[in-house]
């Protein structure tokens, strides 16, 4: 089994990403969260990946990290829940916001996800509420890092408001900020128009 590819980043595009190791470059189908953690092409990287076999062929998947990887094996457990769906909900919010919503039982987070209709959402929450309350009982963070994970307040809440303002998803505005370290230097001193800033630049890149 491939369990994961170490080399230079060629190549982030959006949903994909290619990286070269041993003289050969691999594409792979990435999540929002994923482009959001890994450096600029040019950089070395360490993606752990999953290969999926379908009907219509075989697709590599890559991760920044090994939660993120478990999270996916989860949801392609689900029925009617496939690879391309699974990477779609893992980029449309932080994996501990996803966690949260599944675990209560959510179904308006869910649903506001693109492809996620109410019967896949009960699906989802019926079959990964107990496997993934169980694997995070102390509210552990499945995307591998700290960071805001959906519940915004303060300047932060701000500046998420002020991207929805100008036309951005609920879904891209937490990605504008998904794996930002509250504490740490992304966001030490940033007020609410240096947040707004951040955000744009950070979406840029998917």
């Amino acid at each position: 089994m491939l369990d994961f590819i170490e080399g230079e980043i060629v190549a982030k595009e959006p949903r994909r990403l290619v990286i070269k190791a041993g003289g050969v470059g691999f594409g792979l189908l990435v999540s929002a969260q994923t482009l959001s953690v890994l450096p600029p092409a040019g950089s070395q990287a360490l993606v752990y990946t999953s290969l999926q076999a379908r009907e219509d062929g075989m697709s590599l998947y890559g991760f920044g990290g090994k939660d993120e990887r478990a999270f996916f094996d989860l949801l392609i457990q689900v029925s009617g829940v496939g690879p391309k769906l699974a990477l779609g909900i893992l980029s449309a919010y932080p994996s501990e916001t996803l966690r949260k919503a599944i675990v209560m039982g959510d179904l308006a987070v869910l649903t506001g996800i693109g492809g996620v209709g109410k019967k896949t959402a009960q699906r989802l929450v019926l079959e990964l509420k107990d496997k993934l309350g169980q694997a995070l009982p102390d509210g552990g963070d499945l995307s591998g890092g700290g960071g805001f994970d959906g519940e915004a307040t303060g300047a932060m809440a701000e500046a998420m408001s002020a991207l929805l303002a100008l036309g951005y998803t609920q879904g891209e505005a937490a990605r504008a900020f998904a794996g930002a370290d509250l504490a740490g230097a992304d966001l030490a001193g940033l007020d609410v128009e240096g947040l707004i800033k951040l955000g744009l630049k950070r979406l840029a890149r998917f």
